[in-house]
């Protein structure tokens, strides 16, 4: 907060510069009309106090609702982003490399063909889900993160990697599920 009332502070004091500056040449018996650099100034001036004062509105008069919600929502589309990260990796990286590898037979490169096409549903589920908690919709965010969660569920390869890889999404899903949920009003539920 001291951050918040310094700056303010030096915004008054440049402000109250220029307009002691802007009245004392207005005092003049001829008044010359101000140069555009002191127009200039003045118009920045402007510009820094009135944009200080949206930065504190924005953080300052938030009720403790408001600014959970918005804790909320930065935690969830950050989990979501980084949840969309990893999946495109281990889809770009691990599935791509068993997909290519000469030994996978045919069955196998059949059911990771799969993985990859519910890995795509996945993130595009939750690409959807981070849409809907920037919009507040928090009933279409917790469908979301469903869908994400079974895409994961539906990729059946049974070596390690993908059930490391699987364990840790699902993980990562619930736990924004669950935020989701706590954070719902009771009547959508």
């Amino acid at each position: 907060m001291a951050l918040f009332n310094t700056r303010l502070a030096a915004l008054l004091i440049s402000l109250s510069v220029v307009l002691s500056a802007a009245s004392a040449s207005a005092s003049d018996p001829a008044p010359a009309p101000a140069s555009p650099s002191t127009l200039d100034e003045l118009s920045s001036y402007f510009s820094e106090f009135k944009e200080h004062l949206r930065f504190l509105q924005d953080s300052t008069f938030d009720s403790p609702k408001e600014r959970a919600a918005k804790d909320m929502t930065h935690y969830l589309k950050e989990h979501m982003e980084a949840a969309i990260k990893q999946v495109e990796e281990f889809s770009s990286t691990t599935l791509a490399k068993r997909l290519n590898d000469t030994w996978t037979d045919d069955y196998t490169k059949k059911s990771l063909l799969h993985c990859e096409e519910v890995y795509k549903g996945a993130v595009e589920a939750l690409n959807n889900g981070m849409k809907s908690v920037s919009d507040g919709d928090f009933v279409q965010a917790r469908a979301e993160t469903h869908m994400f969660i079974n895409n994961i569920n539906a990729c059946d390869d049974s070596s390690m990697e993908f059930q490391t890889f699987g364990e840790w999404a699902r993980e990562v899903g619930g736990d924004c599920l669950a935020k989701i949920v706590e954070y719902m009003d009771p009547e959508d539920s």
